[in-house]
């Protein structure tokens, strides 16, 4: 239902709906964005998404490739993983998307460009 909605916005706007359009619910918007992140989805969901005006799977891997190397930066300059409990929130922000990367590469929900780079993000590591 959520889907059809924002596809007939989407239509209607010739692009996806922002949270500045008259009459867009921010559920949609955070719904798209969910959609973005997703580590893995049907490929019917993912052939429905690319059917919306606006959607460019390419910003999808493309923002997820750019998180991770994030993370590398991260890595390399402290030498440990992000911390949730840290005062900073931008590393707070970066420790959630890595537990969450993490725990989706345990459940074998990544796929192995992405698993790839997660491991080339931790290559610096200082042993504990």
């Amino acid at each position: 239902m959520r889907y059809r909605r924002i596809a007939q916005l989407a239509e209607t706007l010739g692009r996806l709906p922002r949270r500045s359009d008259d009459g867009v619910l921010p559920a949609d918007v955070s719904w798209v964005a969910d959609q973005r992140r997703a580590p893995r989805l049907s490929t019917r969901q993912q052939w429905l998404l690319t059917l919306l005006p606006g959607w460019d799977e390419g910003a999808r891997d493309g923002a997820w490739f750019k998180r991770a190397e994030d993370l590398r930066r991260f890595v390399r300059e402290y030498g440990r993983r992000p911390r949730v409990r840290s005062a900073d929130p931008t590393e707070r922000a970066l420790a959630y998307w890595y537990s969450r990367q993490h725990s989706a590469a345990e459940k074998g929900l990544l796929g192995p460009e992405r698993v790839e780079a997660l491991s080339y993000a931790l290559r610096d590591l200082r042993p504990d």
